[in-house]
């Protein structure tokens, strides 16, 4: 028998890989293969392996063993033989690794591939990825035979049409926060036809009915908001509470309950928390509280992201983009048989106080000059950060190595010398992303409607944020194949390359603004924009990395520190360019913790003065924007603003437990500790501000769970916000909104 169609979803059960295969028609074949992965352990003793390799065969989860060549370190020359284990059931990797590493009490055994997704394996293996078109042949003794007609590297593919439900539950809720014991009022299921609701006369009936309209629609994708930590495990406990399995797969089995509790994490500088996720099989369930993505229009970002790393469009979804990374770089180890360990070893070099000094940097800034300018030039690197990585060849393996002592490619300030001879690991890894980004580029420009504008730009987004991330992995703890002195010498060449570009416009007598990292802020009396397209030539030769000319502002506010107005905020400021796009960093605009109607005023006091040509144009708008605010300011003082449009939104840096100053944020919390719920670091805390002046800290604020329609806001301090957040922008314009 052979199937024809994209891969869709993959998945370890009872010993055998599953895959589930959607056809042009629509319809979804179930197929699977006799397979599960192995593990790999190596050791200096082949006898100590020997011994090992007796004792596992005699467990269940051991089907087999064997003695095969690999390299173990990224820096091997030569192969080694290392143990190969077998494993009977996929889900026995970590419980053996940890076996293996209980027993191995003189540290003789180093361990690898423990930590990869069964799915994963079998995508690197058999050279497959997610939403591959493809041929499958089911052969004999159940083993399947792939024929891809697709590649990773294609930005032209084309795609099945999914059907997409949006799954929402209300509950007949008898206290003030909703809990597992109430019983389901309604369920609503939202097609792109038509909205469902469920409401019978007994739950039992209720969840009847769903697995009914499921297995009816037969949907490829089920949104949820907080499905993960909420929705699901609600209803599974309901369908438990009626004697029942609660059915929605398309495997034939229920829905298992997921573990409780979630996972804090911290990443570039914030605290994250994410909800253990339930799984699907057969179908994707997506959390849109904790997910990548937000919405089904994001979703063309998750199937590029899903291709590209070959990862499972389930785990992608809840993964990090670092995680996504290692899945790229695994898959090429997977080719050159280099071996992923369990544990990360690549240490950095040692340094002196005086060579810390030096390396420990990041990115080149000269502090914006404070102010507002009319006829700025914005250049900006193009992917600088990945396409350092890729051409100068940044890697773990490429970095001081031995092979070319006397290497012409040297780390500026550093010294450090780059292998010339083998292309690194992880600068392979980015060629596809890279290639792939400049492609959708090129794509958006030729976008002839709105529909294909937005499904390339998904995918072009997803993969920048894939080169963003690539120079921090490298020096991250967990990074299999990074190494910190791969972090510092991309840094090194980012500061030697950023430096280079100032001197070039500096060269041509433009005057250097601001200068952050990869964008350069210049001015020069009436240059034209030929002269622009000249010095984007300049610069390119002098630094051999493209550039891109953004464009020039009819004006731009470079912001200063709120604590000294002499200091400039590198990534603070706001400006309009000649088409009349306004472009902001670092005000409320840009704050993900800023309510709707805060955002919304500070957006349209910024469309009037986009108006302005010039400084004195913008000046003469001021009594316009000060009619905006009085409008926005009554609306407030007359109680005519939606709540939902003044909500604040806090993530937590640190458990609830732990927060003691005084804060509208405590209030909140103080009230959903007494009514039961505790928050982790990294969950977000939403809230309005009730009566902020109130001595009695309990009340100052009212979280979003305990809204009612007798909850009202604090009238005055949310004028007193709106104020503020006028003055962002209109004080360096001379109007400053005192109330």
């Amino acid at each position: 028998m052979t199937v024809s169609g994209w891969l869709f979803d993959a998945y370890p059960l009872n010993g055998k890989m599953v895959f589930w295969i959607k056809d042009e028609g629509g319809c979804s074949f179930r197929l699977e293969d006799n397979w599960t992965p192995s593990i790999y352990v190596g050791s200096e003793s082949k006898v100590d392996l020997n011994i090992l390799a007796t004792n596992l065969a005699v467990q269940h989860h051991i089907k087999g063993y064997d003695f095969v060549s690999r390299y173990e370190r990224i820096g091997d020359r030569e192969q080694t033989r290392v143990l190969e284990l077998d494993l009977a059931d996929s889900s026995k990797r970590l419980p053996l690794a940890n076996t293996i590493e209980d027993i191995d009490v003189h540290d003789k055994f180093r361990l690898y591939n423990v930590d990869i997704l069964p799915q994963q394996n079998y995508f690197y293996e058999h050279a497959i990825f997610p939403l591959a078109q493809c041929k499958v042949d089911v052969q004999k003794e159940g083993r399947l035979g792939w024929q891809i007609t697709d590649d990773v590297r294609f930005t032209n593919y084309r795609l099945p049409d999914f059907k997409v439900v949006n799954l929402d539950v209300s509950l007949k809720q008898e206290g003030r926060l909703p809990s597992f014991t109430n019983k389901i009022d309604t369920i609503t299921i939202k097609t792109d036809n038509e909205t469902i609701e469920i409401q019978e006369r007994s739950e039992e009936a209720v969840l009847q009915e769903l697995m009914r309209e499921v297995g009816k629609i037969n949907p490829d994708f089920i949104f949820t908001n907080d499905g993960d930590e909420f929705v699901f495990p609600y209803l599974i406990e309901r369908a438990e509470n009626n004697g029942m399995q609660l059915m929605l797969n398309r495997e034939p089995i229920p829905i298992p309950k997921p573990p409780s509790g979630g996972k804090t994490y911290f990443s570039y500088g914030r605290v994250h928390y994410r909800a253990s996720s339930v799984m699907l099989f057969g179908r994707m369930h997506l959390d849109t509280s904790n997910s990548l993505i937000h919405d089904s229009r994001s979703l063309h970002g998750l199937y590029e992201l899903a291709r590209v790393c070959r990862v499972p469009l389930h785990a992608i979804s809840r993964s990090t983009i670092g995680r996504a990374l290692t899945s790229m770089q695994f898959y090429l180890a997977h080719k050159r048989k280099l071996l992923v360990p369990y544990r990360p070893t690549n240490l950095e070099k040692l340094k002196t106080f005086k060579e810390l000094v030096v390396a420990d940097r990041g990115g080149l800034i000269i502090e914006p000059r404070v102010g507002v300018h009319e006829r700025v030039a914005e250049f900006d690197f193009v992917s600088l950060y990945p396409n350092i990585i890729s051409k100068l060849n940044i890697d773990a393996d490429t970095i001081n190595c031995d092979c070319c002592p006397n290497s012409k490619r040297i780390v500026p300030e550093l010294g450090y010398h780059v292998c010339e001879k083998r292309r690194g690991l992880v600068p392979e890894s980015l060629e596809i992303p890279i290639k792939n980004r400049r492609e959708y580029n090129q794509l958006r420009k030729l976008a002839t409607n709105d529909k294909s504008w937005a499904i390339v730009d998904s995918r072009q987004g997803i993969l920048r944020v894939i080169g963003h991330v690539s120079f921090g992995y490298q020096g991250h703890a967990h990074s299999h194949f990074g190494i910190l002195d791969g972090h510092i010498a991309i840094c090194a060449w980012a500061r030697f390359i950023a430096n280079k570009a100032r001197k070039a416009a500096e060269a041509s007598t433009y005057e250097v603004l601001h200068l952050i990292i990869d964008s350069l802020f210049i001015k020069k009396s009436q240059a034209t924009y030929q002269q622009y397209m000249k010095l984007k030539e300049e610069i390119e030769q002098a630094t051999e990395f493209e550039i891109n000319y953004e464009g020039e502002f009819k004006w731009i506010a470079l912001l200063p520190s709120k604590n000294n107005p002499l200091v400039g905020v590198p990534n603070r400021y706001f400006g309009c360019y000649e088409d009349g796009t306004i472009k902001d960093r670092g005000i409320e605009t840009r704050r993900h913790d800023t309510p709707y109607y805060f955002s919304k005023f500070q957006r349209e006091v910024l469309g009037i003065m986009a108006q302005g040509n010039n400084i004195k144009e913008v000046e003469t708008l001021m009594p316009k924007v000060r009619e905006t605010f009085q409008k926005y300011r009554q609306k407030l003082k007359e109680g005519r603003v939606q709540l939902v449009d003044l909500i604040f939104t806090k993530m937590l840096s640190k458990d609830s437990n732990t927060y003691i100053v005084n804060s509208a944020e405590r209030s909140a919390i103080y009230q959903l500790e007494d009514e039961g719920k505790s928050m982790r670091a990294g969950q977000v805390l939403q809230y309005i501000i009730k009566d902020y002046y109130r001595k009695n800290s309990r009340k100052r604020t009212v979280p979003v769970e305990l809204i009612n329609e007798k909850t009202t806001y604090d009238a005055r301090r949310y004028i007193e916000l709106l104020a503020r957040t006028c003055n962002s922008v209109t004080e360096p314009f001379g109007l400053t909104i005192n109330d």
